[in-house]
């Protein structure tokens, strides 16, 4: 960009023959509306606009050649069938009067088919070509991340690299002789054998289990009623609950319908407040008489 020379006006130059008063170089007579006015410096190295950030994407084009027609459509047989030309012209006559305008369309109508044709030839050149150059693109691509992954490795990583031992190596690099592989101590062969008998005995166990425990399974309709009859009842006899919170039919007098339907059991807010007042003195004998009867199986 060429440098910017300040306008003047000849009557502010200073005349050759008289001497300035100073050596300051006399004002720019320029008006504040003059976009020279204030000198802005420019940088050395011009700036470029920045191409602007296209949103969104274009739609995938639409595959012209694509038909369930047997014929392509870059065929011979194809275009004949699409541009069929007339059997037979019609000629006006010496005295029509649309003459002009009947050739016209004629004329036409043969560049539309033309044109039609040479369109079709063109736009499949161009997909073929297209389709050449996305192939050997990707082929290329494909041949270079190829050559990059069987490069050997470079000098300065092998030389820079970090010293690694020649056995650890080996064993990364799947290089250790067979010998070392089938090196077995015989306290692991026993290590190994203990370890799968004792999972053919778990297994052994449950299989036994699941025989002996097959009379029990549910196999027909019948045997499912009868096991929710037991364990919810029927309609003339349903479970039911005491105040003790024991299940079971309610003609036993278990007419309570939760196990919630006697009072709310003691917390341990109340055990301590009762061992504050004084009624808790009896309170271990209680605890003993019951350890004595869970462990008995009796009632004292």
């Amino acid at each position: 960009m060429p440098p910017r020379i300040p306008v003047r006006f000849p009557w502010t130059l200073p005349a050759a023959s008289a001497r300035p008063f100073s050596s300051t170089p006399s004002a720019r007579a320029l008006g504040p509306q003059s976009p020279n006015y204030i000198q802005i410096p420019k940088p050395l190295q011009p700036t470029f606009p920045v191409t602007p950030v296209v949103k969104g994407h274009l739609p995938i084009p639409r595959d012209v050649f694509k038909t369930r027609n047997p014929h392509p459509k870059e065929s011979a047989t194809f275009l004949d069938r699409s541009t069929r030309a007339p059997k037979k012209a019609k000629v006006p006559g010496p005295y029509s009067r649309d003459a002009d305008y009947r050739l016209y369309q004629q004329r036409l109508a043969d560049r539309r088919r033309a044109a039609l044709q040479e369109g079709v030839k063109e736009l499949h050149e161009r997909k073929v070509t297209s389709d050449a150059q996305y192939l050997s693109k990707i082929q290329e691509i494909g041949a270079f991340r190829r050559n990059v992954a069987m490069a050997p490795p470079r000098p300065v990583d092998v030389l820079t690299q970090t010293s690694t031992a020649k056995g650890i190596r080996d064993f990364l690099s799947d290089a250790l002789p067979s010998s070392s592989r089938l090196t077995i101590t015989s306290a692991r062969r026993k290590a190994y054998r203990a370890r799968m008998a004792k999972v053919q005995a778990v297994r052994a166990s449950r299989l036994h289990d699941l025989y002996t425990n097959a009379r029990e399974f549910i196999v027909d309709e019948q045997q499912l009623d009868e096991a929710i009859e037991k364990a919810f009842g029927t309609e003339e006899s349903p479970i039911g609950w005491d105040v003790k919170g024991n299940m079971g039919p309610r003609h036993e007098g278990k007419e309570g319908l939760s196990p919630w339907h006697g009072p709310m059991p003691e917390g341990v807010g109340d055990m301590l407040q009762k061992l504050k007042g004084g009624e808790g003195v009896g309170l271990a004998k209680e605890r003993v008489k019951k350890v004595a009867e869970e462990l008995t199986g009796g009632k004292m």
